[in-house]
């Protein structure tokens, strides 16, 4: 692509990093409580217990990280220094409270009197973000795609979680005579799709030719579906809150067509790339977008025949294969690069400075991949054929797994050479 990026916008160092260890510390406190969820195969997908797993993951882990990303790449990519750096440290404080209170709360029935007020403080913390986001872009001038789907991601993030609060004060205190399922159906259909996944498609077009080295590819697919997926989702959740299954229908339709056209995105941008080893980053991307294809086409067959357990075998391939390979592999390109330009940009031209790679133990990257992908394989025939044996022996082999990203991230964060 050729884009410059404006690192000189960028935040501090300190800031991001906030949301980086955060975001690891949950991804290791998923992966050692996850063989405990063996019990939950075969179960109902939106138990309190699968809801304690999901939050702890999705927001502690997902989205701790996606925020550290947003407050570096957001300044970076827009060209436009971050409206207050202060409501980002009060955002992070805010969050990791709420999030503690909501996960417990979830865990543990007799505590769930403290589910209102965790997803409250959540709630004020994505808030802060969303306003703060809006406000970096009061004095934009370019719109490119990726700054379209960033804005109306964060659009729909206010949405889905004004949805979740709601969900969660009613679940205690039962004030609304309506199917909490349709408004939580809803918010799951706005993070994920609205918020996650949008997030994910415009800061790719970004990050993905930036470490392949590709260019010259055709952004006409993401461009489409950028249209596909604002108009799937707002309908979905329409259809969903209406009870009208025949707009609900179409909002699939939309989304699908839209994951379809980023995938075909990403294998255009692949296609063309400079960098043709297949390096610890590319092998995550691969693997990555190898799950999400398959989680999109799973996910279609639940949809459509209603099978449940299907539909928890394609959630999980999608949360813990897509996504957290997909955010592996990017924190092993990112974080790198921001103690760099922290540490040694200033001495470049005045002494040797380390190459990005020097700064990953790529052995051990590269083991931690096949530990993951096996692990991950494992546990998701456990899930498919209701396997408590195979559920926790692959998840046991992610949770150590989880140690080796936990030492690449030591490794880097305390580099000096």
């Amino acid at each position: 692509m050729g884009k410059q990026l404006a690192t000189e916008m960028a935040p501090p160092f300190n800031l991001v990093a906030h949301y980086m260890i955060a975001g690891a510390f949950f991804y290791i406190v998923t992966s050692f409580v996850l063989p405990f969820y063996a019990d939950e195969l075969g179960g109902y997908f939106v138990s309190s217990t699968i809801a304690s797993l999901s939050h702890l993951y999705l927001l502690g882990f997902v989205m701790m990280i996606i925020f550290g990303a947003m407050y570096q790449l957001v300044p970076v990519i827009l060209e436009i220094p971050l409206f207050s750096k202060d409501f980002a440290y009060i955002q992070f404080y805010l969050y990791l409270i709420g999030l503690s209170l909501m996960s417990y709360a979830f865990a543990h029935e007799k505590f769930l009197f403290l589910l209102p007020y965790g997803s409250l403080l959540v709630y004020i913390s994505m808030l802060i973000f969303t306003v703060n986001i809006f406000l970096t872009y009061r004095n934009i001038e370019n719109w490119s795609i990726s700054a379209k789907y960033i804005f109306v991601s964060n659009i729909f993030l206010f949405i889905a979680v004004s949805f979740g609060v709601v969900a969660a004060f009613n679940l205690f205190y039962g004030f609304l005579d309506v199917d909490i399922l349709r408004i939580v159906s809803a918010h799951m259909a706005g993070v994920l799709i609205g918020y996650v996944m949008m997030t994910i498609m415009g800061v790719s077009l970004i990050l993905i030719p930036m470490f392949s080295l590709s260019h010259g590819f055709d952004e006409k697919p993401i461009e489409r579906g950028f249209y596909f997926v604002s108009i799937g989702v707002v309908l979905y959740m329409i259809g969903a809150l209406k009870e009208l299954f025949w707009i609900e229908a179409i909002g699939v339709l939309g989304m699908l067509i839209s994951l379809g056209l980023f995938a075909y995105q990403m294998w255009l941008i692949f296609s063309t790339r400079i960098r043709k080893q297949n390096d610890f980053w590319a092998k995550n991307m691969m693997a990555s977008f190898a799950f999400f294809i398959v989680s999109i086409v799973i996910f279609l067959f639940s949809y459509l025949f209603g099978l449940s357990n299907l539909g928890m075998f394609g959630g999980y391939l999608f949360f813990f294969g897509f996504l957290a390979t997909m955010i592996i592999g990017h924190i092993y390109k990112i974080l790198p690069f921001l103690v760099w330009y922290q540490r040694y940009s200033p001495l470049v031209g005045k002494q040797k400075v380390p190459m990005l790679n020097d700064m990953v133990v790529e052995r051990v990257a590269d083991w931690q991949f096949w530990i993951t992908f096996a692990g991950t394989i494992v546990s998701a025939f456990g899930i498919l054929f209701t396997s408590g044996v195979l559920f926790i022996a692959g998840t046991v082999v992610m949770a150590l797994s989880a140690f080796l990203v936990l030492y690449n991230i030591y490794y880097t964060l305390a580099y000096r050479k």
